[in-house]
């Protein structure tokens, strides 16, 4: 009992992440749509890149909106996510759970030639 007790207390400690915006998705944030904004999000051990994302994204409905695809819930093509340097999909998925202390970067997708 007494394990499982600290098993509890240890997941309910409380984690941070430094969440990074740039560009012009600083203007759904409270910025000027330009230069970038940091944000320190809060999270329980466990939780996923998704669910960190998705807690600051309930804070900001607009920015929601362009991250998320509306149909289907699922990232839009719009902006990459880039975890401690690395883009989403090479070493990491949604579904990765983050770690105390990781960097995540929202950029915008850049088209064009």
């Amino acid at each position: 009992m007494v394990a499982e007790e600290q098993g509890k207390a240890i997941a309910a400690v409380k984690q941070h992440v430094q969440i990074e915006i740039f560009a012009w998705l600083t203007r759904f944030v409270g910025g000027d749509g330009g230069g970038r904004r940091f944000f320190t999000e809060e999270f329980t051990a466990g939780d996923t890149l998704e669910e960190v994302v998705r807690g600051l994204t309930r804070r900001f409905p607009e920015l929601d909106h362009v991250l998320w695809d509306g149909d289907d819930g699922q990232l839009g093509a719009s902006v990459e996510i880039i975890v401690n340097d690395a883009f989403l999909g090479l070493s990491h998925s949604l579904n990765t759970g983050v770690n105390d202390g990781d960097r995540i970067t929202l950029l915008p997708a850049w088209d064009g030639g």
